[in-house]
């Protein structure tokens, strides 16, 4: 049995109310949660859920919900006015059960989302599935500079210059960002709307300025008597203010977090996710201490835009080769692909899958991340299926490219660094060119901060990229796979591809064909 909760808010006021549907008649128990609650048994097919770790072949960044469909009878028109209500973005719960169980503690929870759409036609009410990554899709920044300076004082900005920009934001380390100016008379910038842990340097063209001290607050920071050719800080609002006017473009190095455990891939990720609204709860802690465990590098995102929350989670995810998204209950999951390796959590034989195996081939981009000012429009398109025989990283991105408006005191070295956003460590092996004549270069632009890091990062990259990889998709019974979660160990032992020895694959799809108790799952390795 099949039985869902939607939520909608059905008047102005935005009155919540519950609505209960199932495949079959049903009615909760008096000691049930809710109590003596008839499930209205409408429901004709509440289609296929699916989560993917990766969207459209790729290896890095958000995790894609199979776009889920609930149709619902309606030929008698007693449920026309759903049309009006408002259920986009309220939670719908799916459970499946036998009739007796104790509800909701005996039925298994296969999904937990919201509804992005609702349509109609003469016979059916059909509402179109989002998972929670929907909250992501908004912009990170919603905090702007309101103009209300009464000069000299103040850290808003007037009508005339800042006024209606949004706040820049940093999260972990980044380098060379343009602060915005809050105050003109008295020279102040602010590098983040929030606390940072540093400002370890300030540069006028290039040129480093001294660094002379920190202030408690702005109030203190612009009270502050600042030298000439010096700044001084305010890390808990994330300011700055110079001791001599400017002559050419300001930009600065800042760190946010209080430590490098506070600015890893698993740490930022939990930051944004905390910033769009989730709640720690729906956070999966476990997942957090494991990929900060498996991946301690910092990274550092500035944002001074419109860029969402899934634009900006998508880069730091990449910048490890690592996925984040939710679940099918709703808790927020993040991990690292990796090589299949250890003990599986599952093995599927013949008789488990019968002949419902699909092979196909892995979509392996030649450039991956938000890659800017990299010779990636130079690379190759990989031909599918054909390993890489090298794999770069980009690494350290400087957010301001300054190709003049440099001070003369900058050295030739410093040019260089200034004029391109990033740096590169490239892993290669020549070897695979003997029997991939076909193979080509990957190019990764990374959040990555330090060049110890993106070699690693890059070595352990072509591992995985230099071998043929698979996809397999596997159709089994849901009790079979029970408890089956993304990016775990399965091993495949059949008597066909190769496989009668076991071979092993991390799940990086997982799609529910409720209607059959079936479960799709997407195999690479």
């Amino acid at each position: 049995m099949i039985v869902i909760e939607i939520v909608a808010a059905v008047d102005a006021a935005g009155t919540l109310q519950t609505f209960y549907v199932s495949d079959e008649p049903f009615v909760t128990a008096p000691t049930d949660t809710p109590a003596n609650i008839a499930f209205d048994p409408r429901l004709i097919d509440p289609g296929t859920i699916g989560i993917h770790a990766f969207s459209d072949g790729a290896t890095g960044g958000a995790t894609k919900l199979e776009k889920g469909e609930i149709l619902i009878a309606n030929a008698d028109g007693a449920l026309d006015s759903w049309i009006t209500y408002s259920f986009h973005a309220r939670p719908v719960t799916i459970l499946l059960g036998v009739q007796g169980a104790a509800y909701p503690s005996g039925f298994q929870t296969v999904f937990t989302g919201t509804v992005s759409s609702v349509d109609a036609d003469w016979q059916r009410i059909m509402l179109i599935l989002s998972d929670k990554q929907l909250r992501f899709t908004r912009p990170a920044l919603t905090n702007a500079y309101g103009g209300t300076n009464s000069l000299p004082n103040g850290i808003d900005g007037v009508d005339t210059d800042i006024k209606g920009q949004v706040k820049p934001k940093v999260y972990g380390k980044v380098y060379n960002v343009p602060p915005a100016f809050v105050n003109t008379s008295k020279l102040i910038y602010q590098v983040s709307d929030g606390a940072v842990s540093d400002i370890p340097a300030v540069y006028d063209g290039g040129v480093s300025i001294t660094k002379a001290g920190n202030n408690a607050n702005n109030s203190a920071l612009q009270a502050a008597t600042v030298t000439a050719g010096t700044y001084q800080t305010c890390f808990a609002e994330g300011l700055f203010r110079l001791g001599t006017s400017p002559a050419f473009q300001i930009t600065a190095d800042v760190t946010q977090g209080a430590a490098a455990g506070n600015r890893t891939v698993a740490q930022v990720l939990k930051q944004l996710a905390l910033d769009s609204g989730l709640s720690s709860g729906e956070i999966s802690s476990a997942d957090v201490t494991a990929l900060d465990t498996a991946a301690s590098q910092v990274v550092g995102v500035f944002v001074n835009d419109s860029s969402t929350f899934q634009s900006l989670m998508d880069q730091i995810a990449a910048s490890i080769g690592a996925y984040y998204g939710f679940d099918s209950i709703g808790t927020l999951r993040m991990g690292q692909l990796t090589i299949p390796s250890g003990t599986s959590a599952l093995v599927l034989y013949d008789y488990d899958v019968q002949d419902n195996v699909v092979r196909s081939t892995p979509k392996t981009p030649a450039t991956i991340g938000n890659m800017q000012n990299t010779s990636s429009a130079t690379i190759p398109q990989p031909i599918p299926g054909v390993p890489a025989w090298r794999f770069t990283i980009d690494h350290s991105l400087i957010y301001t490219v300054q190709t003049s408006g440099l001070g003369g005191s900058v050295s030739t070295p410093q040019r260089s660094y200034l004029e391109s956003a990033y740096r590169s460590e490239k892993a290669d092996d020549n070897s695979i060119l003997t029997q991939w004549l076909a193979s080509t270069p990957i190019e990764a632009a990374t959040l990555l901060t330090l060049g110890t890091d993106a070699a690693t990062e890059a070595a352990r990259r072509l591992a995985i990229y230099k071998v043929r990889r698979d996809i397999f998709e596997v159709t089994l019974t849901m009790a079979t796979a029970t408890g089956i979660k993304l990016l775990d160990v399965v091993e495949l032992d059949l008597p066909r591809f190769g496989m009668t020895s076991g071979r092993q694959f991390r799940v990086i799809g997982i799609a529910f064909t409720l209607t059959k108790s079936q479960v799709t799952l997407t195999l690479w390795g």
